[in-house]
């Protein structure tokens, strides 16, 4: 019993979880806390002004995420120190190329931007172009150092970028500076996420490089990579977006409190997903058994959908009242039901990273087809906010089932 014991919990996925788990957990707090500080000191029109700006953050933040994974597969897939710091050159000199063209793009395009999103002060979106020449860098960074399986020092990264995010927010905010303290904190912030992040990553210099190592895969990788991540980040948020087009204010305000509800099960659990990725890539590259590291990864995923869904089941009006208050408990009758949702969602975005991390890229297909079937049918049918939340449940499940059989027979199938 102490042997299987001392297994599970000094096998790479335990630790590895444990690590993402509770280092995605203190940033999580520390973004919860980020987010109820500004709202209180900015006030209603600044916060709102804050939430667009985080948003469109979110949305261009898109693409640079879908490449974040094809550098963790490839990287992670690598067998050797000196082909690792070959990569890990030549990706830090491409990475620094990109942020610039980026940075760059967003800056020329800021009127524009400004002029939708109805912001008056040009200055907010200049700061975001130029912390993204910072924090692109470094996000990317931190998925070079998830392909060699540096969780610790990713997770610090991202727990001292948090932190002087918040602090400096509330230090600018309260002399006065407002959003745009809030703004220039977040580039100052990216400036120090990148510095730390190349310390740890300092060994790949681009002198030490003699020729670029093969990138084939990386571009093979990258269209379907990119069409997975629209996808899945549409089966989660198109919903909401729909329910705000369709309901009245204040159904899209509960619906809303729903969503973020439901995503601590898929946030709460995506530590697991990240871990599997590069230790399965990884084994899969070698040779190795990669299989029952898929199966743990599935089984402690479902556990923990299972078991925030029974506490939703059990104590809804707690759960909503503990994170919006009573305003929202007519919210309670349909916790549950996105709860199930959320949890068939984040078994299935599991099984899409299995499949990418052993480089069955075809798998895209399947959520792409699964979101743009949700956003027709809601559009279709929107009787009641019931309604939208049960053709989410029958298209995560039937994505669920099709993954299933494609993780199971998919070189049969698609390959």
């Amino acid at each position: 019993m102490k042997k299987y014991i001392k297994e599970i919990i000094t096998h790479p996925l335990f630790s590895g979880s444990a690590i993402m788990i509770i280092g995605s957990n203190s940033v999580s707090f520390i973004n919860y806390l980020y987010h109820f500080v500004m709202g209180r000191m900015l006030g209603p029109v600044g916060y709102g002004e804050l939430a667009s700006l985080i948003a469109l953050i979110g949305l261009v933040g898109i693409i640079p995420g879908s490449v974040s994974l094809v550098i963790i597969k490839q990287v992670s897939s690598i067998k050797n120190k000196l082909e690792i710091d070959n990569l890990v050159g030549w990706l830090k000199a491409k990475i620094f190329l990109a942020s610039v063209i980026f940075s760059i793009s967003v800056f020329l395009a800021s009127p524009f931007i400004a002029s939708f999103l109805n912001i008056h002060k040009i200055s907010y979106l200049i700061l975001i172009a130029i912390s993204f020449l910072f924090s692109l860098q470094s996000g990317l960074y931190r998925s070079i150092l998830q392909g060699l399986l540096k969780f610790k020092e990713m997770v610090f990264s991202i727990l001292i970028e948090s932190s002087a995010k918040f602090i400096l927010s509330v230090f600018l905010v309260y002399l006065g500076f407002q959003v745009g303290g809030v703004m220039f904190s977040l580039a100052i912030s990216a400036v120090l996420g990148l510095y730390i992040t190349n310390r740890y990553l300092r060994y790949g210099s681009v002198k030490n490089t003699k020729s670029s190592p093969h990138i084939k895969p990386m571009g093979v990788f990258l269209i379907p990579f990119v069409i997975q991540s629209i996808a899945v980040t549409s089966l989660y948020s198109s919903d909401v977006i729909l329910v705000k087009h369709f309901f009245s204010a204040h159904e899209a305000g509960i619906y809303a409190a729903l969503s973020t509800l439901g995503k601590i099960i898929f946030f709460g659990t995506g530590p697991i997903n990240a871990v599997m990725f590069p230790l399965v890539s990884q084994r899969e590259a070698k040779g190795q058994d990669y299989k029952k590291i898929f199966k743990y990864s599935f089984l402690i995923t479902s556990l923990g959908a299972i078991f925030i869904s029974g506490l939703y089941w059990l104590f809804p009006s707690f759960a909503i009242n503990l994170l919006y208050g009573s305003a929202y408990l007519e919210a309670k009758n349909l916790l549950l039901w996105f709860a199930i949702f959320i949890s068939l969602f984040t078994l299935s975005s599991l099984l899409i990273n299995y499949c990418l991390s052993l480089g069955r890229t075809k798998v895209a297909l399947l959520p792409l087809v699964a979101a743009i079937i949700q956003i027709i049918a809601i559009t279709f049918f929107h009787q009641s906010l019931f309604t939208v939340i049960l053709i989410s449940i029958i298209i995560t499940a039937l994505l669920l089932t099709a993954l299933l059989i494609y993780s199971t027979y998919g070189k049969r199938i698609l390959v």
